[in-house]
C-alpha cells in the first residue's frame, strides 16, 4: 500500500488526540466569604465520565495545597481558609484522566479576612443582634453580644472588640470603645428633634472587620404613664370615707343613745353573752333574819328579803321565854292569830320544849 493512502487516517487520529487533550475549563467561578463561612462555586458544560474538579489553594507563607470535588457537585466549602493573619489565592481546574483544563479564573481569586490586606476581596463579619433603646435624657442605649461569642463558641477569654457607633441621620459617631465583656453597651447622644433614630456599628475584632448589615432604628422616647395622680385620688377618697364614717357614728351616738352597733362591727362580739344575760344568771338566795333587828352585813340585800307579816311576832335568837316575857308584854297584838307560844294547842298534842328559834309552817309546792 502506498504511504499516501494512510495520510488521511493518521491525520484524523492525531486530531482526535488533540481534541481529547483539550479539557474544557470551569466557568463563572465565584467566591462567597462571610462570617467565616467560605464557599467556592462554578459552572461546567457537559459532565463526561472520569471528570473531576481540583481546587487549587495557595497562601502567603504556606506551601500550595489542593482539594478534590467529584461531579455532579460544582462547589467546594473552604471555610477553613479564615485565618485573618493570612491571604489566600484560589482557583479551579477540570481534570479528565491525565488531561486537565486551564485554571479558572485565569487570574485566580485573592481574599482575606484581614481588613487591611492588599487583596481585592476582603471578607467581613456581621453584627446582627443589636438592640437600640431610646432614653429619656436625649440619649440612646446600644447593646449587643460580643461578636466573638457568635463565631467562636468556646473561648476562655474574649478578645478586645474595638468599635464605633454612628448615628445615621446626624452623620456623627462616637469615639472608639473597647469591649471585653459578653455584652457590650454604649450610650449615644441623639437629637431630640428627630422622630426616628438609627445607628450603625462598625469595629475591629482580631484584625477582622465587624459591622452591621443595615442601620438599626429605635422609636422616639415616650413618657411612661404617671400613676401618681391615681394614687392621690384613691388616698383622698379613702380618707374622706373614713372621716365621714366617724362623723356619722358620732352624730348617731348623740342623737340616739340606743342606736345599735352596725352589723359589720358585730362579728367581733359574736358568741359573747350580753350583759343582761349575765345579770339574769346571778342568783342571790333569800335570807330571812331570825330577829326583827337586821345586822349591818344584811343591809345590802334588803331588796331581796321578803318583809315579815305584822301579825307575826319574832323573838331574838338565844333568849328564853321567861327573859322575853317582859318584852312580849310590851308588844301590842292586833289579831288573835299572833304567836301564842303553844297556848292554843290541842290537849292530845304533846308540848314541845321552848326554843329560841321560830317555828315555821311547811310549804308544799
Amino acid at each position: 500500500m502506498d504511504l499516501a493512502t494512510f495520510n488521511p487516517v493518521i491525520l484524523f487520529l492525531a486530531l482526535v488526540q488533540v481534541v481529547l487533550a483539550l479539557v474544557e475549563p470551569p466557568a463563572n467561578v465565584t467566591l462567597e466569604c462571610h462570617n467565616m463561612h467560605n464557599v467556592l462555586r462554578w459552572d461546567y458544560g457537559q459532565l463526561v465520565p472520569g471528570l473531576r474538579f481540583r481546587v487549587n489553594i495557595r497562601s502567603m507563607g504556606s506551601p500550595p495545597s489542593e482539594s478534590w470535588v467529584e461531579p455532579p457537585a460544582k462547589q467546594a466549602d473552604v471555610s477553613f481558609l479564615s485565618d485573618p493573619r493570612n491571604e489566600y489565592i484560589i482557583s479551579v481546574t477540570a481534570v479528565i484522566g491525565q488531561n486537565e483544563s486551564n485554571s479558572a479564573p485565569p487570574d485566580s481569586i485573592e481574599f482575606s479576612y484581614f481588613q487591611d490586606a492588599l487583596s481585592e476581596r476582603k471578607c467581613s463579619l456581621d453584627l446582627p443582634s443589636v438592640n437600640v433603646t431610646t432614653l429619656h435624657d436625649g440619649k440612646m442605649l446600644v447593646r449587643f453580644v460580643h461578636p466573638w461569642l457568635l463565631y467562636k463558641k468556646k473561648s476562655k477569654k474574649l478578645p478586645v472588640f474595638r468599635y464605633m457607633v454612628e448615628v445615621v441621620h446626624q452623620k456623627t459617631h462616637t469615639d472608639p470603645t473597647d469591649c471585653e465583656e459578653s455584652v457590650c453597651e454604649e450610650n449615644v447622644i441623639v437629637a431630640a428633634s428627630q422622630e426616628k433614630h438609627c445607628v450603625t456599628v462598625e469595629g475591629e475584632l482580631e484584625k477582622m472587620l465587624v459591622k452591621t448589615l443595615r442601620p438599626v432604628c429605635a422609636a422616639p422616647y415616650e413618657e411612661p404613664p404617671s400613676y401618681l395622680v391615681h394614687v392621690w385620688v384613691v388616698s383622698v377618697l379613702l380618707i374622706s370615707s373614713a372621716v365621714a364614717f366617724v362623723l356619722f357614728m358620732v352624730y348617731r351616738k348623740k342623737t340616739n343613745a340606743a342606736t345599735s352597733i352596725p352589723k359589720f362591727f358585730k362579728f367581733a362580739a359574736k358568741g359573747m353573752p350580753e350583759r343582761r344575760e349575765l345579770q339574769e344568771k346571778i342568783f342571790v338566795p333569800e335570807v330571812v333574819p331570825c330577829s326583827p333587828t337586821l345586822m349591818d352585813e344584811e343591809k345590802d340585800v334588803t331588796s331581796f328579803i321578803t318583809p315579815c307579816d305584822d301579825s307575826v311576832l319574832r323573838m331574838r335568837c338565844g333568849v328564853s321565854a321567861e327573859a322575853d316575857k317582859g318584852l312580849s308584854d310590851s308588844v301590842e297584838v292586833t289579831t288573835d292569830e299572833g304567836y301564842t307560844q303553844g297556848r292554843d294547842l290541842e290537849p292530845d298534842e304533846p308540848l314541845e320544849a321552848p326554843s329560841g328559834y321560830e317555828k315555821r309552817a311547811v310549804v308544799v309546792s
